[in-house]
């Protein structure tokens, strides 16, 4: 009973490493992403880009990195896959 007990121990504790390094990965990529995207709302208003297509632009790279394969409806009530 305790070869059974040992190995659901080292089961577990595999398993929350491994959750634990797909948190700080993801963790990781959201924030190179959130840099990205500020350094494009930052370079487009440093271009004259007014500030709500500069916040656009960014959230626009934002949405495609971060929800990939998500529907964007139009304010025409039509849709776009991204």
């Amino acid at each position: 009973m305790s070869d059974t007990n040992g190995f659901e121990e080292l089961v577990s504790n595999i398993e929350t490493e491994f959750n634990q390094a797909l948190i700080e990965k993801r963790g990781t990529a959201a924030l190179m992403v959130a840099r990205i995207a500020g350094t494009i709302y930052t370079e487009a208003i440093a271009a004259g880009v007014p500030h709500g297509l500069a916040q656009e632009m960014a959230r626009d790279y934002w949405v495609a990195e971060m929800h990939p394969g998500t529907v964007v409806i139009a304010e025409d009530g039509g849709s776009a896959d991204n």
